[in-house]
Parts: structure tokens; C-alpha cells; sequence
């Protein structure tokens, strides 16, 4: 015979078990929200289940008051809007003050995308940065109009020219391989781009393999990705990059008030745009925040 307690304990972990495969299945699911007031308007953000790391992170300094009077310090049209400098500091002084130390690891999750409205965590570049931690304070809003899939396929392409380029020199260098690369210069002396694109093709499709060997990836975009960037836009270079861990639930417009705000050297505003307070809410006072914005 089980035991009561027995019982009641499986069951909690059944609870845990559904739980966790429910974050697993549906990351982007909300039940934090925040909702953030600056001299050029407000916004509300909700924040993934999906990324806990960065969610409680955030919630805390929001809860520390850490962004109050704190700058949009930089805006961008179509790109990201970086939010959370202090106005007597430099961006690289936030940064570097208490990397690595600070970092948070990455929560990357291919349903969590740089769409129009994402927000994510800033950081350090990849060269000095390798593990790709996240900085624990600077966060951005994405920014971005909807394009097509033709557009995005180019993308890919471009993004990968780099490595690409690298692995088919090293091909090109290999004993039994200078036809190929006789063939390619001869193509590119005649201008015969079609030929030319042709078997640099055949030569790409050859190193894959070993790309992955090296345990490297290519830029490559997912069916739901292509849906979402050819329906709301956004910024797909970053996924993979950098942790989406939400996106605004209300207030989209703060992004198109953005993008009017007249910048200087690095989309610095002319005018200092501030975060006036944060405050975090329950999915009770947000319904009821959305619902008096709506009744105006």
C-alpha cells in the first residue's frame, strides 16, 4: 500500500515535471510584466518563462530601481534601442565594471527571436566575450519592419560569406584541388558570373561537412523564423547571439516614437531620453493597466 505521503509527493513532482515541460514546449510564455515610464512615453514589457535567468535579473533591478532616471542611450531606426545607461557613465563603464563576474549565461531558445518588440540583454562582443554572457544591467528593444524571403535567404548568405570563404581557401590549398581554383579565377578574369556562382556553390555544399566537424554552424534561418521576420520584421542576425528574454506587450509605439528622435555619433538622441521609474506587475494590474489605456 502507498502511504499518503508517498502519494503527495509523487504528485508534486508530477506538478514540477508538467511544469517544466510546459516552459520547454512554450518559452515565451508570460506571467511577469513591467511596465516602464520615460519622458517620451510609456510601455509595458512581459517577460519569458522561458528564460529565468534573465527574467529574475531583471526583475530585480526593476524591483532595486536600478533603471529609474537612467537613459534610452541609444536609438536606432530599424535596429535596437539600448536602454539602462546612467547618465554620468559610458556605455564600456557598465560593460567591463564587473564582467565576468556579473554575466549571466546564455538562455538561447530558437522560438525566442529578435522580432519587432523582443527585448534582450546587451554585452560584450564574442572576441573578448566568448561565452556570450549577457550583461546584467543594459538591456535593448528591437526595432525593425517586415521583409520578404527572398530578402532573408540573401542574408543567410551574406552572413556566412566569411567562414565559408575561410574553409574554401583552405580546399582550394589542398593537393588535387588547384582545377578548381584554375577554374574559379578563369570564371572571374571572363566574367562568367553564372559559372563562377556555380561551382563555388558545388565548393560550399563540399566544406560543409567539415564545418560541422569543427563543431561550427552556419547561419542558417528556421521555417518559423522566415514567418516571423516576413510578418512583423525585426533583427535575425542576432538570434543565436543574444538572450531574448521578452518582449513588449504594450505600448508598441514607443518604438516608432524612437525611431523619429533626432541622434548624433553612435544614435546617441540629441535630447536626453529618460527612464522615469519601472514598476512591476501582477497579470491582474496589467489587464487592468491595458484596459484603462483602451477605454481612453
Amino acid at each position: 500500500m502507498f502511504k499518503r505521503k508517498d502519494i503527495l509527493l509523487a504528485a508534486f513532482f508530477l506538478i514540477i515535471l508538467s511544469s517544466s515541460c510546459s516552459i520547454f514546449n512554450n518559452p515565451t510564455k508570460i506571467n511577469k510584466f513591467v511596465e516602464i515610464k520615460t519622458n517620451k512615453g510609456d510601455f509595458i514589457l512581459g517577460l519569458y518563462e522561458g528564460t529565468p535567468l534573465h527574467r529574475d535579473n531583471f526583475l530585480n533591478n526593476c524591483h532595486n530601481m536600478q533603471y529609474d532616471s537612467t537613459l534610452i542611450y541609444s536609438a536606432m531606426p530599424n535596429g535596437i534601442n539600448k536602454i539602462g545607461l546612467p547618465v554620468d557613465k559610458k556605455e564600456d563603464d557598465i560593460l567591463y565594471d564587473l564582467f565576468p563576474d556579473s554575466g549571466i549565461p546564455p538562455e538561447l531558445n530558437t522560438k525566442l527571436i529578435h522580432k519587432t518588440g523582443a527585448i534582450g540583454m546587451y554585452r560584450i562582443n564574442n572576441d573578448k566575450n566568448p561565452k556570450t554572457l549577457s550583461d546584467n544591467i543594459l538591456f535593448y528593444l528591437v526595432d525593425g519592419i517586415p521583409t520578404n524571403e527572398k530578402l532573408l535567404r540573401t542574408l543567410e548568405a551574406k552572413q556566412n560569406i566569411p567562414m565559408v570563404a575561410e574553409y574554401i581557401k583552405i580546399f582550394l590549398q589542398e593537393p588535387g584541388h588547384k582545377h578548381f581554383e584554375d577554374s574559379l579565377t578563369k570564371y572571374k578574369q571572363n566574367k562568367d558570373n553564372d559559372k563562377y556562382s556555380r561551382l563555388y556553390i558545388q565548393l560550399t555544399d563540399s566544406i560543409k561537412p567539415r564545418i560541422k566537424a569543427d563543431g561550427k554552424n552556419l547561419f542558417s534561418l528556421s521555417k518559423f523564423q522566415i514567418d516571423q521576420y516576413t510578418n512583423i520584421g525585426g533583427i535575425p542576425i542576432y538570434d543565436g547571439q543574444y538572450t531574448v528574454f521578452g518582449e513588449i506587450v504594450a505600448g508598441l509605439n514607443i518604438l516608432e516614437t524612437l525611431a523619429n528622435v533626432r541622434t548624433g555619433l553612435f544614435n546617441k538622441p540629441k535630447a536626453n531620453i529618460y527612464v522615469l521609474s519601472t514598476k512591476i506587475l501582477t497579470k491582474k494590474e496589467y489587464k487592468a493597466s491595458v484596459k484603462a489605456t483602451n477605454n481612453k
